[in-house]
């Protein structure tokens, strides 16, 4: 009997010390910590980046978390201010050029007006507009702003440019304006404020 009992107690013995082997031999593994997702850029620094990619300069001075101002340089020494605003309320990313000059004191409007319509049917991106102050300005409006390529923004940049510098001169020649005249960037006008240009016939 007492054999027995000391063979039950010897295996009893041996299970235990291979249970407590097997949890040695094979401790539990801790889970790698999760690497942090990095949080989405903001509109500003997502505008800054594509500017720095396409040759565009920040007036940090005139900017602020939902308007971009920026500078696109001309190989001739001039620039062209290019303001860039996210629309939350419409969802929309607005390019807008200023300093075209304004119509309050010009004698021919209807001239300047249908200038900007025909400017209008041949240029590929955006339209030449008058806001409620009269002043001229060239807009273009992305739908779905924040999903703007790198690719999509410097096309409508890049055109953007050309066509205010290539326009300018004959616009600020019908107002009157002389085209060596510097003006000071005005804050981008509100989008409710802006009108199309008049035709003749109106």
């Amino acid at each position: 009997m007492k054999s027995y009992l000391i063979a039950i107690m010897l295996l009893a013995l041996t299970l235990v010390g291979s249970g407590t082997f097997a949890q040695q031999a094979n401790p539990p593994q801790e889970q790698p910590p999760k690497a942090a997702r990095p949080s989405p850029k903001t509109f500003a620094e997502r505008i800054k980046q594509y500017l720095i990619r396409v040759g565009g300069t920040v007036d940090e001075s005139k900017s602020t978390a939902d308007m971009i101002v920026s500078n696109s340089a001309n190989l001739r020494g001039g620039k062209v201010t290019i303001v860039i605003v996210n629309d939350h309320r419409r969802n929309l990313l607005g390019f807008y050029v200023y300093n075209f000059g304004s119509l309050k004191n010009a004698t021919n409007k209807e001239e300047v007006y249908k200038y900007l319509l025909d400017a209008n049917d041949s240029i590929t991106i955006g339209s030449f507009f008058v806001d409620s102050d009269e002043d001229v300005g060239y807009k273009y409006l992305v739908s779905g702003g924040p999903t703007m390529s790198q690719a999509a923004f410097e096309t409508a940049y890049i055109t953007m440019a050309a066509v205010a510098r290539e326009r300018k001169p004959e616009i600020k020649k019908l107002i009157g304006v002389p085209s060596e005249k510097e003006e000071k960037p005005p804050d981008v006008k509100k989008a409710g404020e802006e009108r199309p240009p008049r035709s003749s016939e109106q």
